[in-house]
């Protein structure tokens, strides 16, 4: 059994949390997406080179987020944040995967 934190400051969560990260975290997000506006806007890339383009972006200002802004890792203390990213990623990769077909379907019929 764990022992009983009497300082909230003292937690684990609390302490690996820093300005810095945040920062750096949220100004990676906001390249990427903005890199994937720019993308969008200019129609430069054939289909499936945008596609690609678009996927990978996302899966990059995810990975910034998770490792910058909720400072994830396999620790015992992070072990159900983990858990839930494993169980959302799935989600994620079939919402973005079906608003493909679905924006591939209304184009083509």
């Amino acid at each position: 059994m764990e022992k009983a934190q009497t300082d909230a400051l003292d937690h684990p969560e609390v302490q690996q949390n820093g300005f810095l990260s945040h920062i750096l975290g949220f100004i990676i997000s906001l390249l990427t997406m903005g890199m994937g506006l720019l993308i969008t806007l200019n129609h430069s890339l054939p289909y499936i080179e945008f596609i690609i383009a678009i996927a990978v972006l996302a899966f990059l200002a995810l990975l910034a987020q998770v490792i910058f802004l909720f400072r994830l890792n396999l620790s015992s203390t992070q072990k159900w944040k983990s858990l839930s990213l494993v169980l959302v990623l799935p989600l994620f990769v079939l919402s973005i995967g079906l608003t493909g077909w679905m924006f591939h379907t209304c184009l083509s019929g």
